[in-house]
């Protein structure tokens, strides 16, 4: 008869993990009232994410141990949930982000000697999650004809411009559990083509050709140039950010800008009627500079900012007015720290991590994607060192 051990902790515990990894992902990933009878699973999702923190957080932070990382995207969700107060807004929905980013950074810390099992249920829901999207799609084509209400469409993401990110992320999930075994590689193939294969039937044409841009840089640009080619993206994106996106309807007298859209990307200067939000974004944001105003609803997006809108569509002036300059720095802030640590690793995958994350930045300037996705991705950035040694442990 088999013993059990003296003692017990519960970061031994791999059912721990993955159920509270598992209803995490649900509850960000997807939006479950685009289908009215899955409206109980909403409130099912969001309440095992409250009692899943309940129990993580005491496991935690009895230990009293915070790392700068987790201590500082900590210190930007207490901004932003403040911010949101002081200007007597959205707060409920301020704390639900609070409590998923919270639940994520618990898991990576607590978990530090299980990122094999972690990783392997990221990925595994997030490629389930865009498995089931497809297959939803396929089964009620309604979405084919929706005019009115165009935001609410999809159970991934709602808008299908937020599919783009949600894709992203899964594929990148898939991509750092292929050390662990070749089924992943399968299955990075198979996430990518069904996220190509959604984003070509809703035509989501930024998301498509970032996602694009990554497979081909995944194979078939070499380390070396894929470390220089990362920086020369990123000063890119700088670029189209200050000159472009910062420019708004004043893009029409930019020689540069109008060089870089018509001339680079083939655009038009329009951007689908984005100039229009950017520019009403900087308005809105000159008249709460220092700390904008906090989480808002779309009722207030309609009302405040654009009225055949919902949100900024550039994820820069999303933090901005969200929670002005101080929430911008704190932002950047944290990027430096991830950036740090990762850097220390010269391994492809570390490589291809830094350049789907900057792809992401590129794709953010023209949608203002969910904080969750985006730190997640930065978390993946901070913590790609642990990750490489879990790694090399194991298969050693």
């Amino acid at each position: 008869m088999k013993k059990l051990p003296l003692s017990f902790s519960p970061a031994d515990s791999d059912f721990l993990l993955c159920w509270t990894a598992a209803w995490l992902m649900l509850q960000t990933l997807l939006t479950f009232n685009v289908f009215s009878f899955l409206q109980p699973l909403s409130y099912l999702t969001l309440g095992m994410c409250f009692l899943n923190l309940g129990v993580m957080g005491f496991m935690f932070f009895r230990r009293m141990e915070l790392p700068y990382f987790s201590a500082a995207v900590m210190f930007f969700y207490m901004l932003y949930v403040i911010f949101t107060v002081i200007n007597a807004n959205y707060v409920k929905m301020a704390v639900f982000q609070t409590v998923q980013i919270m639940l994520l950074l618990i898991l990576l810390e607590y978990y530090n000697t299980r990122y094999d099992t972690l990783l392997k249920i990221l990925a595994l829901v997030y490629s389930a999650c865009i498995y089931g999207n497809l297959m939803l799609m396929l089964l009620f084509p309604d979405w084919m004809f929706v005019t009115e209400d165009e935001f609410r469409s999809f159970i991934l993401g709602g808008n299908y411009n937020q599919m783009g990110c949600r894709f992203f992320c899964g594929i990148v999930a898939s991509y750092l559990c292929i050390p662990y075994g070749k089924r992943w590689v399968l299955n990075t193939v198979a996430v990518t083509a069904v996220s190509i294969i959604t984003l070509v039937m809703v035509g989501s044409m930024t998301a498509l050709s970032c996602i694009i841009l990554l497979c081909v840089a995944c194979l078939f640009v070499p380390n070396r140039l894929l470390r220089w080619g990362t920086y020369a993206f990123l000063v890119f994106y700088l670029l189209f950010q200050c000159f472009v996106c910062f420019s708004g309807e004043s893009l029409y007298n930019n020689e540069v800008a109008s060089y870089l859209v018509e001339d680079v990307l083939g655009k038009d200067l329009s951007f689908t009627k984005r100039t229009t939000v950017w520019s009403a974004s900087a308005k809105l944001f000159a008249e709460s500079p220092l700390i904008g105003y906090g989480c808002v609803t779309d009722d207030w997006y309609l009302e405040n900012l654009y009225s055949e809108a919902v949100g900024p569509h550039n994820f820069i002036y999303g933090v901005l007015l969200h929670g002005g300059v101080v929430l911008l720095t704190v932002f950047v802030g944290i990027i430096a720290m991830a950036y740090r640590r990762i850097r220390m690793c010269q391994d492809r995958r570390a490589q291809l991590l830094l350049f789907a994350f900057v792809t992401l930045l590129f794709m953010m300037c023209f949608e203002a994607y969910p904080f969750f996705f985006v730190f997640y991705m930065i978390s993946m950035l901070n913590y790609y060192p642990d990750f490489y040694h879990s790694c090399t442990t194991t298969q050693s």
